[in-house]
């Protein structure tokens, strides 16, 4: 198998206070190009940021979830049953906001579970 130069990303994972080191840390290259340095990365659905937190996955999947909602909205307006409505939420909304959960959701921030829980309220 072959690596993809202009697909792969390198994220520096580091809790540091200082981000100077960062530039003493030679460039990864594959195929003689360098690879793009990111402050986070998308895998396999999840978004990983180079301080650990959780705070731009959960952005992404508040503002996916919030489209899917709008849908639901636009359903109810059309007049689709109540029980329809929740067979929809469980199948297209709810797999949005709980996809990997228990990667992370473990220690999630009180301010970070209520964004969430937002949506899933429907507010």
């Amino acid at each position: 198998m072959k690596i993809n130069s202009e697909k792969s990303k390198e994220i520096i994972i580091s809790f540091a206070q200082d981000c100077n080191f960062r530039s003493t840390i030679p460039n990864i290259k594959i195929d003689g190009r360098d690879i793009a340095q990111v402050c986070h990365a998308k895998l396999l659905g999840v978004t990983i940021s180079q301080d650990l937190t959780w705070n731009k996955h959960v952005d992404n999947i508040v503002k996916k979830a919030g489209k899917r909602l709008y849908m639901l909205y636009q359903l109810k307006r059309a007049g689709i049953t109540q029980k329809d409505l929740v067979t929809v939420y469980v199948s297209v909304e709810r797999p949005v906001l709980e996809y990997a959960c228990p990667v992370w959701h473990t220690n999630l921030p009180q301010y970070l579970s209520d964004n969430i829980e937002v949506i899933q309220k429907g507010h």
